[in-house]
């Protein structure tokens, strides 16, 4: 009896313990019955916990691009200038951000032609004197959207102005040559500059628009365009922001800490400089427009957009006579992101030269203004024309075409149409004198760099 008295205790200990653990598991699984307020006051700290341990990857991807960055840009198409005509364009230069490309070359960007500036100054009073008097104007463009790799499209603000300027390397030293050497070099440089040029405009994908060009430098007045090629710097009026996938995956920046490794640096002048005002310690700054990484291209030494600080170290203006410009500079300190200064030695090696200053770069960095490709040649055909037609009293409508330089169409029209001894010589003579004195007695080029020049600087292990 006393054992089945146990039995009964034990049995009836353990269903106690199973609805113990039953109403347990249920209280955990049933839904609260209080209002939701009542417990949105202690779970307000949980987001706030939650957003402090969220991985780096999950932090927005973008890239922002700051006002002032240039951005080069070639037109495609030949448009007449026009206020507000659309028109669209190109980058020929990639665009980076750290030490990656966020806008690659090709990368389309649109706008219209938001003014049109006159033309003064020698540039005008030659054109009149060449015959041309339409009033001559440069375009203003105004970018507004860029189209982004991923095909979606991206509101700018940018002004552009148009770049004339030629890629000119550091050639190797050269010997001094005699005047006789200068002369046959310059007319040899001639020919061949004919050639090339003969070459390049029938090989052109553009024929129709270099002939009509030819044809537009003759007539006394005529319509202006944008040619197919134009170059223009576009620059950011605003900062922009742009998605970039890789912004979160960056490569780790190592401080030169006192040693920037030799190498090729691409800068862009944030300081214009003119070998006919700047002189001898006048300041220079610069902008790198590409990282600078290690040899093995695993980390960066110097980001992108770090500033380089130099020095102008030798200006020569230009003089009359035809005695052209100077300009020598070199960087000296480079400003790091964190604010601190080192020093470096970097020469320019390469830079673009603005058309028709002919610049080339000697062995020491400095960049020397030269005389025409025609200064020699130019004068010698005209003179010797003009002296052939007061020989020749037996011309006809062909010689007259010939022989009437100097004023464009008109007068060869004139020449042909009276096929006047008097006539052509007046045009010929006109034209050997205009030659002489652009090419001989007035001033030479300067050395102009403008804003936004690009250029590459070797940096010296010193």
């Amino acid at each position: 009896m006393r054992s089945w008295i146990l039995v009964s205790f034990g049995i009836a200990y353990l269903l106690g313990g199973v609805l113990s653990l039953y109403g347990q598991t249920r209280t955990l699984l049933v839904p609260s019955t209080k209002p939701r307020q009542d417990q949105s006051a202690p779970a307000a700290p949980a987001p706030a916990a939650a957003s402090t341990v969220l991985p780096r990857s999950s932090a927005p991807a973008t890239a922002i691009l700051a006002a002032g960055l240039p951005l080069r840009v070639q037109i495609d198409h030949r448009y007449r200038m026009r206020k507000g005509k659309p028109i669209e364009g190109r980058l020929i230069d990639p665009v980076y951000s750290t030490d990656h490309i966020v806008l690659p070359v090709n990368t389309r960007i649109y706008g219209d032609i938001s003014g049109l500036t006159p033309v003064h100054g020698s540039e005008r009073t030659w054109a009149r004197l060449n015959g041309d008097f339409t009033p001559l104007k440069q375009p203003v463009l105004h970018f507004t959207s860029v189209k982004l790799p991923d095909g979606s499209s991206l509101p700018i603000d940018a002004e552009a102005s148009e770049r004339t300027a030629d890629l000119v390397k550091m050639g190797p030293p050269v010997k001094k040559k005699s005047r006789i050497q200068k002369i046959k070099a310059a007319i040899h440089a001639k020919f061949t500059g004919m050639k090339q040029g003969i070459s390049n405009a029938f090989h052109s994908k553009h024929k129709s628009e270099k002939a009509l060009q030819i044809f537009y430098g003759q007539l006394p007045y005529h319509p202006q365009d944008i040619w197919t090629g134009t170059e223009f710097d576009a620059e950011l009026v605003q900062p922009i922001t742009l998605p970039d996938p890789k912004a979160n995956d960056l490569l780790p920046v190592t401080p030169p800490h006192g040693h920037i490794p030799p190498g090729t640096l691409d800068v862009r002048l944030i300081t214009p400089l003119t070998s006919k005002a700047d002189k001898v310690g006048t300041p220079v700054e610069a902008i790198l427009t590409q990282p600078y990484l290690s040899n093995n291209h695993q980390d960066v030494i110097l980001p992108n957009g770090t500033h380089l600080v130099g020095v102008v170290t030798q200006a020569k203006p230009a003089r009359f006579w035809g005695r052209n410009g100077t300009l020598r500079f070199t960087f000296r300190q480079v400003k790091l992101p964190a604010g601190t200064m080192e020093n470096v030695h970097a020469q320019m090696t390469a830079v673009e030269g603005k058309k028709g200053q002919n610049v080339t770069l000697d062995s020491e960095g400095g960049a020397h203004a030269n005389a025409d490709k025609g200064k020699y040649m130019d004068p010698l055909v005209l003179g010797y024309l003009a002296g052939a037609n007061a020989v020749d009293a037996n011309q006809n409508q062909v010689d007259a075409a010939d022989t009437s330089n100097g004023f464009g169409l008109p007068a060869r029209i004139l020449s042909i149409l009276f096929v006047s001894g008097t006539t052509i010589s007046v045009f010929a003579y006109y034209a050997v004198g205009q030659s002489v004195t652009r090419r001989w007695i007035m001033r030479g080029h300067e050395v102009v760099f403008a804003k936004n020049t690009r250029m590459e600087l070797a940096v010296a292990d010193r």
